[in-house]
């Protein structure tokens, strides 16, 4: 069998996350969409699969890693240990008494976004026909350059740092703060609570598609393999960067919230 010539095409440098299936609906279903012959399903597009395969990568990964816990750890358990410390420690540096509060929600934050933001530094390949010709494209997208994703997660912070603000103050109590120290700070104190997730939604996304639009640019102009090296900061220390900096502003968020109170 004889192969004809290879041919590498880059992708558009800017490109939304395209769909990779339907999922059959009622036509009546939110986000349906016509698939013609009478048929309609919703869109899966890849940055939905890519946040399932993280997903399940988690179950699996602490499923295994919580089993069989010895007094004296194996290197598997050492690990989970060293992995359950370090996120100790950075949640009580900023949240201090209220850790045990905001723990599960801050550790499983930072996981999913670093897994996330990392995942396209791995070279795993997809197969594709179009047109007849093979064509080799990265099988998983990174879900954070995709802004869905990013105001997702900074819609759950949202609801985090104002449910704190409330636990403490009440609702009564969290909405006259907002008018502090005069009356007249109420429209910019509203427009800073609104700044918040905007804020953290914008930055992760913008660094995050930026940085594949970056790559994009390095692999038109020049040779496919030269600028490979680059997706070390681009992909592996940015990804890196970009999930501690999320996850600090949520903690700085929350804590800002939650003020002097006392946990119950």
């Amino acid at each position: 069998m004889r192969l004809g010539p290879i041919e590498f095409i880059t992708p558009p440098l800017v490109q939304g996350p395209k769909i990779l299936f339907f999922v059959p609906s009622p036509h009546n279903f939110p986000f349906a969409m016509d698939l013609g012959d009478g048929k309609f399903g919703l869109p899966v597009t890849i940055t939905v699969a890519t946040t399932w395969v993280i997903m399940a990568l988690f179950a699996i990964l602490f499923r295994l890693g919580v089993r069989n816990l010895e007094m004296f750890p194996s290197k598997k358990q050492t690990f989970m240990e060293m992995l359950y410390g370090a996120y100790d420690f950075l949640v009580s540096q900023v949240l201090g008494r209220w850790k045990k509060q905001y723990y599960v929600y801050i550790a499983t934050l930072i996981s999913f976004i670093l897994i996330s933001n990392i995942v396209s530094f791995f070279p795993i390949p997809g197969f594709s026909m179009q047109d007849g010709v093979l064509v080799v494209e990265p099988l998983l997208r990174t879900p954070t350059a995709d802004i869905n994703t990013t105001l997702g997660l900074a819609l759950i912070t949202t609801f985090m740092f104002l449910s704190a603000g409330i636990k403490t103050q009440g609702i009564f109590g969290y909405l006259k703060s907002l008018a502090e120290p005069t009356p007249v700070m109420l429209p910019l104190n509203l427009i800073g609570e609104f700044a918040k997730p905007t804020n953290i939604s914008m930055r992760l996304f913008g660094n995050m598609f930026a940085g594949m639009v970056i790559m994009g640019l390095l692999y038109k102009a020049v040779p496919a393999l030269i600028p490979a090296p680059l997706h070390l900061y681009f992909d592996l220390f940015s990804g890196l960067v970009q999930s501690f900096v999320f996850t600090m502003l949520t903690m700085v968020y929350i804590q800002g919230s939650l003020g002097d109170g006392e946990p119950e």
